[in-house]
């Protein structure tokens, strides 16, 4: 039964703007968008992978499982999407006026290494990248995850997650003045942006790259999907 493909009811929760949610079945390239109350229909079959993007939302990823065959709903809870403030730098005694104390503030941002706090410096690992580690420690849990394939999984999935977080952040940044100059049709632009993620020079093209590099590499990708479309 969970080897056939599903009509899944979907919900989404949020405190935004629920409509025209992107819902993208990443394993069987079918996609749809939320109606004006959130709900939704996708196809689904067991170990699905299902992308939930917005500009306004976090990006969400989830994999069907039993239960959820068995129910035929999905709720997913999203949450805004909330730019990152400046550092706060440690300077001069403030007067409480705004206009005048961003004048006179000056210095480096404080931070625990500084402060001579023990903490992590690096970039947070996700849940796979964890499991990856964890996996590879020690020789005896190197040999049998090596053996039982678990450690090939864990770095298929992360190379995944790296790859959706990038593209979550490259939509972000360019889809309003890509397709201000270069129209494409509102239902397709998620299917347009998971064509740019299979190309095997996507994160060499795209990581830690220039806005104008991007841009170029998602307009030379758009009139290739143009083209296929055709």
């Amino acid at each position: 039964m969970f080897s056939q493909t599903t009509d899944l009811d979907g919900q989404v929760i949020t405190n935004l703007d629920a409509e025209n949610i992107h819902i993208i079945n990443k394993t069987s390239k079918k996609f749809t968008i939320t109606n004006a109350s959130g709900t939704f229909v996708i196809p689904s079959k067991l170990n699905d992978t299902i992308i939930i993007s917005s500009i306004q939302h976090q990006l969400v990823s989830l994999v069907i499982d039993a239960e959820m065959l068995q129910e035929k709903q999905i709720r997913v809870f999203l949450e805004p999407l909330v730019n990152m403030l400046d550092e706060v730098v440690v300077g001069k005694v403030l007067s409480g006026d705004l206009l005048q104390d961003v004048q006179i503030v000056e210095g480096e941002p404080m931070t625990a290494k500084k402060a001579g706090i023990p903490s992590y410096q690096g970039k947070m690992p996700t849940q796979t990248q964890r499991r990856l580690s964890y996996a590879k420690s020690g020789m005896v849990s190197l040999l049998v995850n090596t053996i039982n394939g678990a450690i090939k999984r864990f770095k298929m999935q992360a190379k995944l997650e790296e790859k959706d977080a990038l593209l979550h952040k490259i939509r972000v940044a360019h889809e309003i003045d890509l397709f201000a100059n270069y129209p494409l049709e509102p239902a397709l632009r998620m299917d347009y942006f998971y064509f740019c993620s299979e190309d095997p020079q996507f994160l060499e093209c795209c990581k830690n790259q220039n806005g104008i590099l991007v841009l170029e590499f998602l307009i030379e990708k758009l009139e290739m999907y143009q083209q296929n479309k055709e």
